[in-house]
């Protein structure tokens, strides 16, 4: 599966960009920088040519190789 990640200053065309597909997302804030990180999972090639379109925002593509989770 591939993972998208899209960073900038300004949420609302990564709100915009995520909404318009039907892919899974999270929108991520860190305040003290001022960034915001969208992540999208299991995207077509469609999203990475969009995203990569936007003005003034950095993206990068990754290929999940594991999951797992923490046990206790």
């Amino acid at each position: 599966m591939k993972v998208l990640f899209v960073e900038g200053k300004n949420p609302e065309p990564l709100r915009q960009l995520a909404r318009q597909y039907p892919h899974p997302y999270r929108l991520l804030h860190r305040a003290e920088q001022g960034l915001y990180l969208l992540e999208v999972w299991a995207y077509g090639p469609d999203l990475e040519t969009a995203a990569m379109a936007l003005e003034g925002f950095r993206s990068w593509s990754f290929e999940l190789l594991e999951e797992g989770l923490r046990r206790p």
